[in-house]
């Protein structure tokens, strides 16, 4: 019977599997909470897009043309 091993490290045995996603993980891969014992990936939180540079100020210059076009179509009346 084949020895079942680490899905981070495949040169050593697993002892553990991640409650969370089911892989198999050696001792120095397994994180223990109060939940159960899980892999890295599924205890750290994903990491959030970053926004381009360029988009705030695209929102800065759409809102300040619809401020002028408020005030322009105000004033025509």
């Amino acid at each position: 019977m084949s020895e079942i091993r680490c899905a981070y490290h495949p040169d050593r045995s697993a002892l553990y599997y991640c409650t969370r996603c089911g892989r198999a993980l050696c001792s120095g891969c397994v994180v223990k909470t109060a939940s159960g014992n899980l892999c890295r990936p599924c205890v750290e939180p994903p990491a959030r897009p970053r926004s381009r540079p360029g988009a705030l100020w695209a929102w800065a210059v759409a809102g300040a043309a619809l401020f002028l076009l408020f005030w322009f179509l105000l004033a025509l009346r």
